[in-house]
């Protein structure tokens, strides 16, 4: 009987870290898409043309709703608000934002992706499986935006 309450134990420990680490992994998204939000805007003032504005403000409004479905999903785990840090460089120069962009884009679909596989609720798991789907748009969106623009 000791045995079973050991194993179970164990379990139930690993299975806390696990959470814990979740947590943290929507937490930092949550702070991603805060800090995408603010990059977005100062990218879309650097826009050489309204096309390239208008496109980078609809990503924009993306990183909005994703930043409010990672905190409603942070909440819903957790009972608590993520902690919000703001750690970004601004871009100086359109084509220094737009490659960092693509860049960020990129790396952040498998990251979107390894936490909806760990997230059981369906309605949550829906939600950044769709972000994760969103970001790969954005990355591409931002690789045509680069195409056409002449340094």
């Amino acid at each position: 009987m000791y045995e079973f309450y050991s194993r179970h134990e164990e379990y139930w420990e690993d299975d806390t870290r696990l959470d814990e680490q979740l947590l943290r992994d929507i937490n930092k998204a949550v702070s991603d898409e805060f800090s995408a939000i603010h990059y977005y805007t100062r990218l879309a003032e650097l826009a050489p043309n309204n096309q390239f504005q208008q496109a980078i403000l609809g990503i924009r409004q993306d990183e909005i709703k994703h930043f409010d479905w990672f905190s409603k999903a942070y909440y819903d785990l957790s009972g608590s608000y993520p902690q919000i840090s703001l750690n970004i460089k601004l871009p100086n120069t359109f084509q220094e934002g737009v490659s960092e962009s693509i860049k960020d884009e990129v790396e952040t679909v498998p990251f979107y992706q390894s936490i909806a596989r760990r997230i059981t609720n369906a309605r949550i798991q829906s939600r950044i499986v769709r972000a994760a789907s969103d970001e790969q748009r954005h990355g591409q969106i931002f690789q045509t935006i680069q195409s056409r623009f002449s340094y």
